[in-house]
Parts: C-alpha cells; structure tokens; sequence
C-alpha cells in the first residue's frame, strides 16, 4: 500500500471482463490520474473486444459525514452554502435550520 492509497478518500473500482490483464502498476497509475484530475469522472479501458469501467468509489459512511459538515457549516455564521455537483445537477443551496 503507498502513501496515496493511505491518504485517499476513494477507492478504485473496477467493473468488466479480464480484470486479471489491468496489473497493479496500472492499478496505482489509474488512481494517481484520478487524484490528478478531479474532472475526469470514469474511465473504460479497452483490452481487445472486452471492456473494464474504471471509476472511484466511496463508503457510503462519508456521504453522511460530508452531509454533516455541510450543515456544520452552514450554522458556522454563513448565510448559506451552495454545493455544486460535477454529474451536472443543479446547485444546493443550505442554510442554517434546513
């Protein structure tokens, strides 16, 4: 395990056919080019007429804990704080009390 995979919030997942021909070393390049480029929201690699879909994956206990810093932050004194999506869905706006 490198230091990255110690510090990451995500993990790696990998879905498809002959996931045994993606080595380690690609593995840990397809993270690190995920931690690089936070924009890049999947990839799918192509391995002769199979293909494995490549994205990151988080334990669902951190939706609720980044749920409760929205909120914690929200009754920090702000009016209100506006989390925007990267999938392309509307902005959400929190305020104290919601």
């Amino acid at each position: 395990m490198s230091l990255d995979d110690r510090t990451r919030t995500w993990q790696l997942i990998m879905t498809g056919d002959d996931l045994g021909h993606v080595t380690l070393d690609t593995q840990a390049d397809m993270a690190r080019l995920l931690d690089l480029d936070p924009s890049i929201s999947h990839l799918t690699l192509e391995i002769g007429d199979d293909r494995i879909h490549v994205a990151r994956d988080w334990p669902s206990d951190q939706y609720e804990q980044a749920g409760r810093l929205i909120d914690r932050i929200a009754a920090s004194g702000v009016s209100a704080i506006v989390v925007h999506d990267r999938n392309g869905n509307p902005p959400r706006r929190v305020t104290t009390g919601e």
